[in-house]
């Protein structure tokens, strides 16, 4: 049996993006722009449940390169259009919740583009996972929500 255990962190990753905070916001109200950055890269990232509103759930699993079965479930919390998401959710790797976290994402006018800040609280369970991963693991997201931006500033 795994000890059980608890490991808390928070971490904040900030990014600047070319874009205005109303289309950094449906990047991620939309559920076909959000499968297009947020997930496995080449994975079918639809989610399975999307119910972008306060109180609402967004549930997603699928295998990860590795084999291993993932789920995410979130639910919203708070949301102001153009300005704040705020999500709590939890994490399972093969059946088994690793983590339960609280997220918020800042929408913050930065000239003609956005200036996003992520801040995410966390507990980790049972050593099946850490903040130091998981940082890596939004870090890598946010960069992919800045090329989809990228796209969409690109074609107009």
């Amino acid at each position: 049996m795994t000890e059980r255990s608890i490991a808390h962190g928070t971490f904040v990753v900030e990014r600047s993006y070319p874009a205005t905070p109303a289309r950094v916001f449906a990047a991620w109200a939309d559920p076909k722009i959000k499968a297009r950055w947020f997930g496995a890269p080449g994975g079918d990232n639809a989610p399975k449940i999307f119910e972008f509103k306060v109180g609402g759930r967004e549930f997603n699993s699928g295998t990860g390169p590795d084999g291993k079965s993932y789920s995410l479930d979130v639910r919203y919390q708070d949301i102001v259009p153009d300005n704040r998401i705020i999500y709590t959710y939890e994490m399972a790797l093969n059946d088994e919740r690793i983590s339960v976290s609280v997220a918020t994402i800042e929408l913050k006018p930065e000239g003609s583009g956005t200036h996003m800040v992520v801040t995410e609280m966390g507990a980790y369970l049972d050593g099946l996972d850490n903040v130091k991963q998981r940082e890596e693991g939004t870090v890598w997201l946010m960069d992919q929500l800045g090329e989809e931006l990228k796209r969409q500033v690109a074609q107009g």
